[in-house]
């Protein structure tokens, strides 16, 4: 008798059991179904559509385009775009990371305020931002003034309409997002682990060098991935500051489109560019180990 009710409750327990994840089955499909959907439309169809208009479009099926993506022309400016976003990526890592320390281990108000900033900065126009350098750069502006009247140079450096412009105006642009992917990672850091290597004889040097720069590893990289993706992909600053002298990828492709009416050419530039990026991001991954950082790491 009682067997039996042991067995009928097991297998009352064993059906609702089976039940509930039959229903936490049907709510994760009805769930994911609008996002999907989503992904379809606005990402996977415009993707393949893009692919195909690479690859002749309603012409029929060739890599003319791809080829004429081998001329030195195309392969000095994919060349200066990732030196471009090479360079930038490392400035804003310099400048960066003492200031996203300082922002982290320093509780006044003074630190509040650049973060508000920081704040306030990510939600200004990019266009606004970009040509407020013109009127700082320019041989009769801000910079110019003040390098003159310390004696530091006898006349006006040409520091806007060229690739110095386009350097400064990007990574004043994009150091921001570096800061904000530092910042949070730098303050979970638990700094009593600094305090304890500090009490067992280590210098401040091996205590960052060993425990503080590891566990912020992850945000510097994050941070580095996010700005040099961004970078690759800018048009407004270039365009505007490096006066015809900073020509990017990017840039050909509007050329491509609006003046040179070649919808295929310009497709399979944003093709190689999109696999040229994504060949990047892997290496970097394999390299600065965010597999390991993110993942295998944390088990």
């Amino acid at each position: 008798m009682n067997s039996t009710a042991t067995t009928d409750g097991t297998a009352r327990g064993r059906f609702r059991g089976a039940d509930w994840e039959a229903q936490q089955r049907r709510v994760t499909v009805t769930v994911l179904i609008l996002p999907v959907i989503l992904m379809t439309v606005l990402f996977l169809v415009p993707l393949g559509y893009l692919v195909w208009l690479s690859f002749g479009g309603p012409n029929g099926p060739n890599i003319n385009s791809y080829k004429q993506l081998t001329a030195p022309v195309y392969l000095n400016l994919a060349y200066f775009t990732l030196q471009l976003a090479f360079f930038v990526t490392v400035a804003c890592a310099v400048i960066a990371y003492p200031l996203a320390y300082l922002l982290a281990n320093i509780e006044s108000a003074i630190s509040r305020f650049m973060i508000l900033s920081l704040l306030i900065s990510l939600s200004l126009s990019v266009l606004a931002r970009t040509y407020s350098w013109i009127i700082i750069l320019q041989r009769n502006g801000v910079v110019n003034d003040i390098l003159q009247g310390a004696g530091l140079t006898s006349q006006p450096l040409s520091l806007v309409y060229n690739q110095t412009g386009v350097y400064i105006g990007m990574i004043h642009i994009l150091l921001p997002y570096m800061v904000m992917t530092l910042y949070p990672t730098m303050r979970a850091i638990d700094s009593s682990l600094v305090r304890s290597a500090l009490s067992l004889g280590a210098t401040p040097w091996t205590a960052f060098r060993r425990i503080y720069f590891p566990l912020s590893l992850s945000g510097l990289v994050s941070g580095s991935i996010l700005v040099f993706m961004m970078a690759i992909g800018f048009f407004v600053t270039p365009a505007i500051l490096g006066g015809g002298q900073a020509n990017t990828i990017v840039m050909a492709i509007q050329n491509q489109v609006q003046v040179l009416v070649d919808l295929p050419l310009a497709a399979a530039t944003s093709v190689v560019l999109l696999l040229v990026s994504l060949l990047i991001l892997v290496v970097y991954e394999k390299i600065a180990g965010v597999e390991r950082i993110f993942g295998k790491g944390r088990r």
